[in-house]
């Protein structure tokens, strides 16, 4: 397959075209013309790009490419670092960003969905892929601590729950926003959600929550941006018969955590 075919395909399938993104979606780094093995991953970590290459990818396909509106665009310190990891390896390198949060049949959103089972799942603004978040019903409700568990399991991360962190309480009606998703939150003071699951918050989330007495979930940006990258590429080897490998790495580890003395 043709790496511009392949660019095609999956710039119709996600219908890139219709959203407003800071990523330059598609190609970014043109590599191999003729894609066999693609790779994929959650960002274009040199880390990522060098198992890539390890695993004979001619293609890697991340949610957080190298290339975004706006950016400084000298090629220096890491971003130097990394292009020429690519280029040597003559990798192709494609990004994904608002489309592939948003879509509704493989999105990160509709990833994180599934794990917790939401039915009725549209979007936060009905029929508007545009707005991103999704939301949906439980059909049985789960409680704080049944959802934050099954959460951490599926994504092997490390769940804060922030506003009502009663263990018991049953919750039925959930948002779900992958990314950096307190904006839900943050510009809505009487949400019409009972919980808000996201990757990361800012400041003020954490008042509102416990004012208002809305749970949020706070999976990590990172953890809650696994999922969607892989079903895409789960969906490219299955209909075009590509050789994939999904790279999964956890940033848990370049983390050290200091809690003040008691």
């Amino acid at each position: 397959m043709q790496v511009y075919e392949l660019e095609s395909c999956i710039n119709d399938y996600l219908d890139v075209a219709k959203f407003k993104d800071a990523s330059l979606n598609g190609l970014q780094v043109e590599g191999f013309s003729e894609c066999i093995s693609i790779a994929t991953a959650t960002t274009a970590s040199l880390e990522a790009i060098d198992a890539a290459v390890e695993e004979g990818a001619d293609t890697l396909i991340v949610h957080h490419g190298l290339l975004w509106k706006g950016q400084d665009t000298r090629i220096v310190g890491s971003y130097k670092d990394r292009l020429n990891a690519i280029l040597e390896a003559n990798l192709n390198l494609l990004a994904y960003h608002l489309p592939l949060d948003a879509h509704l049949t493989l999105g990160n959103n509709r990833y994180i969905s599934d794990i917790i089972g939401l039915e009725d799942l549209d979007y936060i603004e009905k029929g508007c892929p545009q707005s991103i978040a999704m939301q949906g019903i439980m059909p049985e409700p789960l409680t704080v601590e049944q959802m934050a568990l099954k959460l951490s399991n599926a994504l092997d991360t490390k769940v804060e729950v922030l506003g009502n962190c009663d263990p018991k309480l049953l919750l039925s009606k959930i948002a779900v926003c992958s990314g950096s998703g307190s904006f839900l939150l943050d510009d809505n003071p009487s949400p019409k959600f009972q919980a808000l699951i996201t990757g990361d918050v800012k400041e003020q989330t954490y008042h509102l929550s416990s004012e208002n007495g809305t749970p949020v979930f706070v999976l990590g940006h990172h953890a809650s941006e696994q999922g969607g990258v892989k079903r895409l590429g789960d969906y490219l080897s299955r209909k075009y018969g590509l050789e994939h490998h999904h790279l999964h790495f956890s940033i848990e580890k370049t983390v050290q955590v200091y809690d003040a003395q008691r």
